[in-house]
């Protein structure tokens, strides 16, 4: 495709399908990151590189490899190897394609740029380890768009370092700060009956009309609540509703989904008792143990990451921008294990997910140059 290996890599990256299932019955080597965890490894085994695969879940590993430049600190560099489904796109997904500029192919933005980037930089800085101003652990991990449960096993099994940076597309810019996210059920109970006796049984659907009524204001005054200088309020919302067996039966349950961003400093045990302070007096509910906690993350603006992969931004670009996400990632995970993180990387998250999915070679480029400058400043 191209004789950059950069952009050859990238390729490379996303001719390997490692869709996330996401919960739902979808199977086969394309719904796991096995493959392309495998090509990682031999990648960084190729260029003599100490490398480890940790099973996440069955065919789900995380790639984990070292890179002793005997150095006084350790430096973490993450991205994920999952990508979402890549139903209805509008090119086949696995097939990348380079034009004007851009490279097409699901997962080139979110986030196999990122990975192909910190593979490139950490492997051409390898071969000159003595003039590395870091140790590097370099993390491809698996199930960041689902449940985080890569980077979450990671950091049982013992991941450590000083500082971390997760890559996500962030256009080069430096997010320090994102909102986490708890998401859980509430569900109501009633009694069966017949529909033409309606009054035999005790509608959990009309139940959580009640539960829903609430919900909706609770999100509202969190939306107008002063909320945090960089990251605003809050926010709930209700984003899956399912009850009833057929339309002549009175239900019996319904059940609801809550996706709940968090700030800073925010609890999961505060984030659910306040939801259930706001339930006081309505009957029926219960909730269902939350199915995901991603911490939200807020790294100092002096930190030592900050500062010093703003001073590599500014070598290749001349100029650093920072900003904060509503958004969760791995860095969360590590930030609340005691590595200070940033989130940084190619692409435009406007891009992510997306049925033309693409990402700007020079971005790409930028990003490995940027990543060297880090890893080799003086």
């Amino acid at each position: 495709m191209t004789e950059d290996p950069l952009v050859g890599l990238l390729a490379d990256l996303v001719a390997i399908p490692s869709m996330n299932p996401m919960g739902r019955a979808r199977a086969g080597a394309e719904y796991s990151e096995a493959a392309l965890a495998g090509h990682v490894a031999d990648y960084l085994r190729r260029h003599a590189i100490d490398v480890e695969l940790q099973e996440v879940a069955p065919g789900r590993p995380n790639v984990i490899a070292h890179i002793d430049a005997g150095a006084a600190k350790t430096l973490l560099l993450e991205a994920h190897l999952d990508t979402v489904y890549a139903d209805g796109m509008s090119f086949p997904p696995f097939t990348p394609a380079v034009r004007d500029g851009r490279l097409y192919g699901r997962g080139s933005c979110d986030t196999k740029g990122s990975l192909a980037a910190f593979l490139h930089a950490a492997v051409t800085c390898a071969a000159a380890r003595k003039s590395m101003r870091y140790n590097v652990v370099l993390a491809a991990v698996a199930d960041e768009e689902y449940k985080f449960t890569g980077a979450t096993h990671a950091v049982a099994k013992g991941l450590r370092a000083d500082m971390g940076i997760a890559g996500e597309p962030t256009r080069l810019r430096i997010v320090r700060a994102h909102k986490g996210v708890t998401r859980w059920k509430i569900v109501t109970t009633g009694v069966s009956a017949h529909a033409a006796y309606p009054d035999r049984g005790e509608n959990a659907i009309y139940a959580m009309g009640g539960v829903l009524a609430r919900l909706e204001r609770y999100a509202a005054a969190l939306q107008n609540s002063a909320g945090h200088p960089l990251l605003g309020p809050p926010t709930l919302s209700v984003g899956v509703i399912e009850g009833g067996q057929a339309v002549n039966v009175v239900p019996d349950r319904c059940v609801i989904e809550i996706d709940r961003r968090t700030l800073p400093g925010e609890s999961t045990d505060a984030v659910l008792a306040a939801v259930q302070k706001t339930l006081e007096g309505v009957a029926g509910w219960r909730f269902e143990p939350p199915h995901l906690i991603a911490p939200p993350m807020e790294t100092p603006a002096e930190s030592p990451v900050v500062g010093e992969l703003s001073d590599a931004i500014r070598r290749i670009t001349g100029s650093v921008t920072f900003e904060a996400a509503p958004y969760a990632t791995d860095a969360g995970v590590y930030g609340s294990a005691g590595i200070p993180s940033v989130v940084f990387g190619p692409g435009d998250i406007a891009q992510a997910h997306t049925a033309d999915e693409w990402i700007e070679i020079d971005e790409l480029q930028r990003a490995s140059k940027i990543i060297m400058a880090l890893l080799s400043m003086h």
